[in-house]
């Protein structure tokens, strides 16, 4: 389960003096500063059982180009997998038992007619949303100064 967090700023004068090519840079880079107070947030809120949770978690930077959105998704990564310990029952027994973490993520997030919900996406969105487009704000002005040429 990935959960996607958008946001929409409106663009940064400076940033439309760069070359489209190093705009891009500049945002991706801000980007992934900005996410990154947010992933951190959202790993402090896992719950925690064997911990697998806490360290599936990534950002994913998407760029909707012709839309010209730039969209990070934050979530379990899909292919992670951790093996743990050997099955003593069932029909596979002596296969080692693995956790897939975006299989239950979606599940405790939302809850299930028999377990309640353990949200821990929306709490660290809702904490860090204000960080988030502060720090998205002053590192794309920074990478924007830094990619400008020197006069």
């Amino acid at each position: 389960m990935k959960t996607e967090f958008k946001w929409k700023i409106d663009p940064i004068k400076e940033a439309d003096k760069l070359s489209k090519g190093l705009k891009n840079k500049a945002i991706r880079i801000a980007m992934n500063k900005a996410s990154a107070v947010v992933k951190n947030a959202v790993v402090q809120n896992a719950p925690i059982r064997y911990g697998y949770l806490k360290k599936s978690i990534r950002i994913k930077l998407r760029n909707y180009k012709n839309r010209a959105v730039w969209v990070s998704v934050i979530g379990p990564k899909s292919d992670f997998k951790k093996k743990k310990g050997k099955r003593k029952r069932g029909p596979r027994k002596g296969e080692p038992i693995q956790h897939r973490p975006s299989n239950y993520a979606r599940l405790l997030e939302q809850g299930t007619k028999h377990a309640k919900a353990r949200p821990f996406l929306k709490p660290a969105l809702q904490a860090t949303r204000s960080q988030f487009m502060t720090t998205l704000t002053t590192s794309i002005r920074e990478q924007v100064q830094q990619l400008l040429p020197q006069k």
